[in-house]
């Protein structure tokens, strides 16, 4: 045997320590350079958020408060659940361009229509158009009811996984339309009290959705019930409609609560604007927060598993009247599937082993609670102008 092929097993065993040293190197590189592109994008602006929300959750509390002093939230009402109604007289779909099914009351004639007629920015209050044919009754039925829940005898109660944030939903912008031929009908009729007490109660079904869009539903709801009060020169002495302060008080807290209950407050924050929010916005908090809790639980660290397990405690005890929460917390999209759009860059993680693969997976949980992230509404300016009185159409007799 020549001495060169001796040699060649311990060549080989240098080079192939070189390479292994070589991919060593480069993989703590890669890995620093994630490192700082992590703490760039995501951390920084997580600490920022944690930061905001604990300077502001007393004041986030006491808007809290304000808002639940409101008659609107006190109003009685009979215990049931308008799902089974609702869920199968408006369209799902994912684009909100199907009609409502065949033998639906919702349905409307072509001429009233959305993409017939624009009733955006208060023009339906001096449109001149005919409301005195359509019926109301499917309205009147409603008032039976005191909750909506969307899993309840609709295509969310199917079983399967789905998205929360990108499935079929119902199309909520045709009750806002049929809100306001109700409110336009009572003031033609010399009935607007009649109109509002049912457009005030679809306001509050739609609330206990417990859904950031059954929230936004409920406060544009009672925004067409303030502005036809406010076209009459002498409406009803009994007519109080909630303030325009007050839905924006609604609102910017609607946008609020899942921030200061979500998973990417800290542990005492979270739990203090959990136990002082209006329940319906508790229920809201803690459903839009079981979809984060679902979505990245396979990827969750130590810290995102505790406000996680907290989320679930929270839930158990919070008596929220729909299923929404509990079926999001169960069977939404978790990273890895198809229907969450991140599936792909979930997966290229997913096979690493050790203690590199647990880190890549928090930092892509954390990253993706980041990329949610958005500045604070201002809590203590939620005033907003009265509506100017509107005349015309609105307060005269139908054609």
């Amino acid at each position: 045997m020549k001495s060169s092929d001796r040699a060649t097993p311990g060549r080989s065993r240098r080079i192939a320590t070189v390479s292994v040293a070589g991919l060593v190197v480069l993989t703590g590189a890669c890995l620093v350079g994630v490192e700082a592109w992590f703490q760039r994008k995501s951390e920084s602006p997580l600490r920022l958020h944690r930061e905001q929300l604990a300077a502001n959750v007393d004041a986030y509390c006491a808007q809290e408060a304000a808002l639940g002093a409101d008659p609107w939230f006190h109003e009685g009402r009979t215990e049931g659940d308008a799902g089974l109604l609702l869920n199968a007289w408006l369209p799902w779909s994912r684009d909100l361009k199907r009609p409502p099914p065949e033998g639906s009351p919702l349905v409307l004639p072509e001429a009233l229509r959305e993409e017939a007629l624009d009733l955006k920015q208060g023009r339906w209050l001096t449109a001149n158009i005919d409301v005195s044919r359509l019926d109301f009754d499917w309205m009147v039925r409603l008032l039976a009811y005191d909750r909506w829940d969307l899993f309840n005898g609709s295509p969310l109660s199917a079983g399967a996984r789905f998205n929360w944030v990108a499935g079929e939903v119902p199309d909520l912008f045709l009750l806002q339309r049929w809100a306001k031929f109700r409110m336009l009908q009572g003031l033609r009729t010399g009935h607007p009290l009649e109109a509002a007490q049912q457009v005030r109660h679809l306001a509050w079904l739609s609330l206990r959705t417990d859904s950031l869009a059954g929230g936004s539903l409920a406060v544009n709801l009672l925004d067409i019930e303030r502005l036809a009060h406010a076209s009459l020169a002498s409406p009803p002495a009994d007519w109080t409609p909630m303030s325009a302060e007050q839905t924006a008080r609604m609102n910017a807290l609607l946008l609020t609560a899942p921030r200061f209950a979500g998973l990417a407050a800290p542990p005492d924050v979270a739990r203090q604007a959990r136990g002082c929010a209006t329940q319906a916005n508790r229920c809201l908090a803690l459903t839009e927060t079981a979809f984060h809790a679902r979505l990245l639980e396979p990827f969750a660290d130590a810290s995102l598993e505790e406000a996680t397990a907290a989320l679930d405690r929270d839930l158990s005890r919070a008596g929220c009247p729909t299923l929404a929460a509990n079926e999001i917390r169960t069977r939404g999209v978790a990273l890895r599937d198809p229907d969450s759009g991140m599936s792909a860059g979930a997966s290229a993680v997913a096979w690493i082993p050790g203690p590199p693969g647990r880190w890549l997976r928090s930092r892509m949980a954390w990253s993706v609670l980041a990329s949610a992230l958005e500045d604070l509404p201002p809590l203590d300016e939620n005033k907003m102008k009265q509506p100017e009185r509107f005349h015309g159409q609105a307060s005269t007799p139908t054609p």
